[in-house]
């Protein structure tokens, strides 16, 4: 049998939403590379389901905010209760109204965010090659050399990097004997996409019962007019994986909705069982293959952070091939995707765990503050938390706008150092952070994020105190400059001067007094 051989700069292994956001930076910088699959299309079950901030200022940069908000539901509130009982709302697009112009969550399912960039790829010349199943690796020295089974027979192609984006059983993690280290919860949970529901308030439903949670996105309408939601919840008694049964498990999942939350639905296009995994990779890289979204980490649906962080590792580290591409950074530099990346998926992890522990825990303890403690407490804390920082900040925590990379291993020790506490990093404001959103008012542009479409090295000058050394600082890095009036309440106040990197993170921060 006849051999295609093929040649690429990146090669994206998995067309799932990280590998696809990967091939489409890749596009976006003019970087050759292809994306493969197993699979013959888009995936159809709806699975992952909330985009957050930052994911959607990821959109933003590559031209498809506008058609994600096209086929999306937004929801920008958050809505406990207690079994049939529903709480007044925590309103997070007023968190985080000032914090982004994406305030709230944007609901648009996996199999769609799938659909849509691969047709931003196909438009663009680039088409996934589907029914393209990974075989082997090798390392020439000069090149790495994937060998593939495509649909008219064996597949190799010759690439100078690999992007492992092929989900969480990742052949390419495994072939590199790289552990895949956390834990597996023992309860059981369902996921179900369900039409013609009732008896859920507007926006996200989170409520508990004695026993149990449930969760409740909104997913617009079912073709019949009627509510589509996406729900979530526990199918207590465990069973073995080959013993279950889809049929009744829905049906015990359809009672449990209705006997604990009085939630009913007319039906379900999509029904799952699942046990929670809480893992992340010893090491993000092996030579010049990078693992990236679940073959990375993985970890529980509580704060729809999964799909999401896979997307922004792709956009991390295909901005830092760029960098690599163009010149402008040694190979070393991409040392930098694990230093930065890896840390974030620790912390998610270790959050998450802690957050799904406590809905799901079925502890005295748990159980007596989520049914009777929380009632009392709600209405109070709603009230405050619009009005106090820690509001906002658990919005910048959610929608993944808070993360925080240190520069380099100097600014960490020097950190650790001043602080006295390995535990206690005090970290920069503004260096090292997401550029602090600033919408403009004067009618020019949008914001200060508008000319981050770019996607390129700035350097943003903030009041006209720092207007000298940010034309000294442009000209030394050799990029543009642009100049935005001060935001003292975005902690960019007069003479503020950043140079901020083409993933939108501040890689070098002063402030120049007048």
């Amino acid at each position: 049998m006849d051999i295609t051989l093929l040649h690429t700069e990146v090669l994206v292994i998995g067309a799932g939403p990280t590998g696809l956001m990967a091939g489409a930076w890749l596009q976006k910088f003019g970087i050759e590379a292809k994306v493969v699959d197993l699979k013959s299309g888009p995936t159809k079950e709806s699975r992952a389901l909330a985009l957050q901030a930052r994911s959607m200022e990821i959109y933003r940069q590559l031209g498809l905010a506008d058609e994600v908000q096209k086929r999306a539901v937004p929801t920008g509130e958050m809505r406990p209760g207690i079994g049939g009982r529903s709480f007044k709302s925590i309103k997070l697009n007023r968190l985080g109204y000032s914090q982004t112009h994406y305030a709230g969550l944007t609901m648009l399912e996996q199999s769609a965010n799938e659909e849509l960039l691969a047709e931003h790829l196909k438009n663009a010349g680039n088409p996934v090659l589907w029914e393209h199943g990974y075989d082997s690796f090798q390392d020439t020295g000069d090149q790495l050399l994937i060998k593939c089974n495509g649909p008219e027979g064996p597949v190799h192609i010759s690439a100078r990097y690999v992007i492992a984006a092929d989900g969480a059983a990742s052949p390419l993690r495994e072939s590199f004997d790289i552990k895949f280290e956390g834990t597996t919860d023992d309860e059981v949970f369902y996921v179900l996409d369900a039409q013609g529901v009732s008896g859920m308030g507007s926006g996200i439903n989170l409520r508990f019962s004695d026993e149990n949670f449930m969760l409740g996105f909104p997913m617009g309408s079912d073709p019949a007019g009627g509510e589509r939601r996406r729900i979530l919840g526990i199918l207590h008694e465990p069973q073995d994986d080959s013993a279950q049964k889809p049929d009744v498990d829905e049906a015990r999942a359809r009672t449990s909705l209705r006997n604990e939350f009085g939630v009913r639905y007319n039906s379900a296009s999509w029904f799952a069982t699942y046990r929670v995994h809480h893992r992340v990779a010893e090491r993000f890289s092996q030579g010049r293959v990078f693992l990236t979204g679940d073959a990375a980490h993985i970890h529980s649906p509580v704060g729809a952070q999964g799909m999401n962080t896979g997307l922004q590792d792709a956009h991390n580290l295909v901005c830092k091939l760029a960098d690599v591409f163009s010149g402008r950074m040694p190979e070393t530099y991409l040392e930098r995707y694990e230093a930065e990346r890896r840390p974030v998926a620790l912390r998610l992890v270790s959050t998450t765990d802690r957050l799904f522990s406590a809905a799901t825990s079925d502890s005295w303890f748990a159980r007596m503050i989520r049914t009777r403690a929380m009632p009392i407490f709600w209405p109070a804390m709603v009230r405050l938390v619009g009005r106090i920082p820690a509001g906002r900040r658990f919005f910048g925590y959610l929608s993944q706008i808070r993360i925080h990379y240190w520069m380099d291993e100097r600014s960490r020790d020097r950190a650790t150092l001043a602080s006295g506490f390995a535990r206690t990093r005090r970290r920069g404001k503004v260096l090292g952070r997401r550029l602090p959103w600033v919408p403009n008012r004067t009618g020019e542009a949008p914001d200060n994020f508008e000319v981050l479409n770019d996607a390129c090295w700035q350097v943003h000058v903030y009041g006209p105190a720092g207007r000298t050394r940010g034309a000294e600082l442009a000209q030394e890095y050799g990029v543009a400059l642009h100049e935005f009036a001060p935001s003292p309440k975005r902690r960019l106040p007069n003479g503020s001067v950043v140079l901020v990197r083409p993933d939108m993170f501040v890689a070098h921060f002063e402030h120049v007094t007048s």
